[in-house]
């Protein structure tokens, strides 16, 4: 092996470059690297066992080509390094965060315990044993086109409603104990609180007209 040879591999041992393209059904991309361009090569991941993860590289990803040996027909592929182009979506020491190109973000700042997600989009969790939610603080849950909870439910608990009630027809409401109301009661449309009144009224066992 001569001297330029020698050369050849020790600048191939390590070089930097650009995800040129991608086959993602054979787990391969190609990289350029100045004037090179490499075959397809596969990249490194996070975990590739019994535990699995899949987050491919992206064209123009700038990333390692590690080629032991120097032989760059048998390098591997290590994502990835920030850029001028593509700088780290955060400078915060204190936080971790992952985002995603149509805008969604999963960040946890351990300094301040808290974890924050925006999703542009849907999410949906599928559980097939019980699910818990526990905090030591109030929980409160917006939903600006309404909510749907289908099951029988339990409220251990006081429940005040600011707003309206409604129980569709056909519906049947049972409540067992007393049950205290301030302001009007109606019944199909009558009056039947402490104010209303009966026709009809006489001593002895006669029957009251109905309510007025």
């Amino acid at each position: 092996m001569n001297s330029v040879e020698l050369a050849r591999l020790l600048h191939n041992l390590i070089r930097v470059g650009r995800v040129a393209a991608i086959d993602h059904a054979a787990v391969r991309v190609r990289v350029q690297s100045g004037a090179l361009l490499t075959d397809w090569l596969p990249w490194l991941t996070a975990r590739a066992g019994h535990t699995r993860t899949w987050n491919p590289p992206t064209l123009g990803e700038q990333v390692l080509l590690l080629a032991p040996g120097g032989e760059l027909r048998g390098a591997l592929v290590l994502p990835a390094l920030n850029s001028d182009a593509v700088p780290a979506p955060s400078h915060d020491a204190n936080v971790t965060q992952l985002e995603l190109p149509d805008g969604a973000r999963l960040r946890y700042d351990h300094a301040a315990s808290h974890l924050s997600a925006i999703l542009p989009g849907s999410a949906s969790l599928d559980a097939q044993g019980a699910v818990s939610v526990t905090t030591a603080a109030a929980l409160t849950a917006t939903a600006a086109g309404g909510a749907t909870l289908n099951a029988d439910t339990v409220i251990n608990g006081n429940l005040t409603l600011n707003g309206n009630f409604s129980q569709p027809s056909g519906q049947t409401a049972t409540m067992a104990g007393d049950v205290q109301f301030t302001g009007a009661v109606t019944s199909n449309g009558r009056d039947i609180s402490a104010s209303h009144t009966h026709g009809g009224v006489q001593r002895g066992g006669a029957q009251t007209e109905g309510v007025s």
